[in-house]
């Protein structure tokens, strides 16, 4: 049924008929002032468009472009297959929390005061899942893999909660102590993935990833005023080249080219307003109900490509170090609306392109961003015979936000510049290898602050300050003769 819907074209018109009644459309491309992230969704470190998977490469900072030569090597740089030598199945999971804390103004004193909203997710899932077969073709060496990834994971129970009073929530009109709101979602944007790498010359490997992204997920935003529902669908392909050279024998040099492309989207929502007025009469309170759904939404992913090096410095010592560059200032959303308060607004507000993922701050824009990656890994050899490995990992990134903050100066006549906000993280790594049997975890630490976008969001150079810890584990299973 859902695939039947999908593939549906709905006219815009058609579906406000079906399920708006008396309310109206608003043209597109009309104001942002009920644009809400929490409705989309928040992106905010959830978005593995630009890196891969894996707790052996994360534990190096995600500095793997150059390096990878696992079974996760698809989702970094396809070329890294080549170096398979048995057959291969991966796991890899991930547990995620997400943290701010948020700047305002409470207005609702005599004199404005400072207080600080708190903003908790957390959630795990099963973040990539691969099985690869080597293969040999004239002496050459190579593999092919069917994988999947969780490319934006919306798994998880947030909760935000703050000390601002507000009022006309409760039929008596008194005030709520405090203002908050929880969002759960379940599933995410799904990547399934034909890979290959192959040995082309001794110094040279090459490889492709066809990706196809499938399945959606549902998420609930509760307000103490309203209750919003939403179901999101995608579909489209892009593909991922990779390269890898060997200019000596210890140093690796990567490429990888992640291509652009549009995903058809159908999105259905529905919102519940907690009614403040009783009815005429019964004397209920009424909660009035509106449903839009739109099947001609688009999302436009951007283009990625990544440079990377790794050098294996003596048998047991390896540094990596990667460089990627993703074109958010070309990634939109086509089609997207908000929903009103039915009784305030009886609109649907569309918008005919938006920029994605920061649809909150469409108004200002996004930015091209940079990653700069670096990392290092140990390996011990213990045991008697050293079949033991215990592999210990470190590393550090910095990774550019698309988002452009636009501050508002007190005096008009003081124009303030935009800011491109960038994170910064570091990782820690530990494995062990018995045998054909590798596991490994990966912690990651990442943290940045954002300024304030609106003057009524925060005190005057106010910050976000957003916090992201992370813990993936990743099982590899190698067996069968080598090739």
């Amino acid at each position: 049924m859902v695939h039947a819907t999908f593939q549906k074209r709905f006219s815009a018109v058609s579906v406000a008929a079906a399920f708006l009644g008396p309310l109206a459309l608003e043209a597109r491309g009309q104001s942002f002032a009920r644009v809400n992230q929490d409705e989309l969704a928040s992106f905010y470190g959830r978005m593995n468009v630009v890196v891969g998977s894996g707790a052996r490469a994360f534990g190096m900072g995600g500095a793997f472009l150059a390096r990878a030569d696992d079974a996760t090597a698809a989702s970094w740089n396809p070329a890294g297959l080549s170096y398979l030598r048995r057959s291969e199945v991966s796991l890899v999971g991930v547990q995620n929390d997400f943290s701010q804390r948020i700047p305002r103004f409470d207005e609702s004193t005599a004199v404005a005061q400072p207080i600080t909203t708190t903003d908790q997710l957390r959630g795990s899932v099963a973040d990539f899942i691969g099985a690869a077969y080597p293969l040999r073709v004239k002496g050459r060496t190579g593999a092919i893999q069917l994988s999947y990834q969780r490319s934006f994971s919306f798994s998880g129970n947030r909760r935000s909660e703050g000390t601002i009073g507000k009022s006309g929530f409760l039929p008596n009109g008194e005030k709520i102590f405090p203002t908050e709101f929880t969002v759960e979602g379940r599933g995410g944007f799904d990547t399934l993935s034909l890979s290959s790498g192959f040995e082309v010359h001794h110094r040279l490997r090459l490889g492709v990833s066809v990706n196809r992204w499938i399945n959606g997920f549902s998420q609930e935003v509760l307000r103490p005023d309203r209750k919003i529902e939403s179901d999101w669908f995608i579909a489209g392909t892009n593909f991922n080249f990779g390269l890898l050279f060997t200019p000596a024998p210890k140093l690796n040099l990567g490429a990888v080219l992640k291509t652009p492309f549009g995903a058809n989207v159908f999105l259905t929502k529905d919102r519940t307003d907690i009614g403040t007025t009783p009815d005429a009469t019964t004397g209920q309170v009424l909660s009035p109900t509106l449903n839009h759904e739109e099947g001609d939404m688009r999302i436009r992913f951007p283009r990625v490509y990544g440079l990377g090096a790794s050098c294996r410095v003596t048998n047991t010592i390896t540094l990596s170090a990667d460089f990627t560059r993703t074109a958010w200032s070309k990634a939109t959303i086509e089609g997207f609306f908000s929903l009103p308060q039915r009784d305030v607004n009886p609109r649907v507000d569309l918008y005919e392109t938006l920029p994605f993922p920061a649809v909150e701050e469409g108004r200002n824009g996004q930015a091209d961003t940079s990653q700069l990656r670096i990392g290092a890994e140990w390996v011990l050899r213990l045991g008697p015979s050293g079949n033991v490995l215990l592999p210990v990992r470190a590393g550090f990134f910095r990774d550019g936000q698309p988002v452009i903050i636009r501050l508002n100066s007190a005096v008009d006549a003081l124009p303030l510049p935009d800011v491109k906000p960038s994170f910064s993280g570091v990782t820690a790594g530990l494995g062990v290898t018995v045998g054909g049997v590798l596991f490994d975890v990966a912690y990651i630490r990442e943290g940045g602050n954002v300024p304030a976008s609106r003057r009524n969001d925060g005190i005057a150079d106010s910050e976000r300050e957003i916090r992201y810890n992370r813990l993936f584990a990743s099982m590899m299973i190698r067996f069968g003769p080598r090739r």
